[in-house]
């Protein structure tokens, strides 16, 4: 079970908001970047494959243009294409608890820069933080907020990026290992895995 109850209703009702609808049957396959590496994401620099768009916050039209940043980024990066709008994103129950990948698909209506972003995918409208994998974990898209900017960001094959490696590496000492779901295996095999896969 990957979110439980309540919890897993108000998710659905924002993302069915932000036009994301989560696809039943998903499994994770195994080896796939743990979504608390591409926290780091925003630290990966230029060198190492990560294109970015960045608004100002007072950018006039600030809303509908980080929409449509995102999905260009989104569909010329590879994350999801026109015709299969399919993507993994990383949800965190609470704050306690590590983020998960959940299977989502874009729908013919979406917004994921505002009502997103003031649901799940962000802390208000235009205020966007999260995390988006490709289905095959080969293409990473994220979004964040600066102090008077927002930038969102298309990586290819984050498993090449040495900021994630690093993380992931410093992760595999089981530290942080009491924040997963107990049925997941551990955070420590999990970023361990990913690292040897590729």
């Amino acid at each position: 079970m990957l979110i439980s109850g309540d919890c897993m209703m108000g998710f659905m009702k924002s993302l069915a908001a932000a036009g994301l609808r989560i696809v039943d049957g998903w499994t994770e396959p195994e080896g796939l970047i743990p979504p608390i590496v591409t926290g780091q994401a925003p630290s990966c620099p230029p060198e190492e494959g990560r294109v970015e768009a960045m608004l100002d916050v007072l950018e006039p039209k600030l809303h509908e243009k980080a929409n449509a940043d995102w999905y260009r980024l989104s569909v010329e990066g590879g994350l999801f294409s026109e015709t299969d709008r399919t993507f993994l994103l990383a949800l965190q129950p609470d704050e306690n608890r590590l983020a998960r990948w959940h299977c989502v698909e874009l729908q013919s209506e979406w917004d994921v820069m505002g009502k997103g972003a003031a649901g799940p995918l962000g802390s208000a409208p235009c205020r966007p933080e999260f995390r988006m994998v490709s289905l095959d974990g080969n293409v990473l898209c994220f979004a964040t907020t600066w102090e008077h900017a927002i930038s969102t960001s298309v990586l290819k094959a984050p498993h090449r990026s040495q900021v994630l490696r690093r993380w992931a590496e410093a992760l595999t000492d089981g530290t942080m290992d009491d924040m997963g779901e107990p049925d997941d295996p551990p955070l420590s095999v999990a970023a361990r895995r990913w690292l040897d896969n590729h």
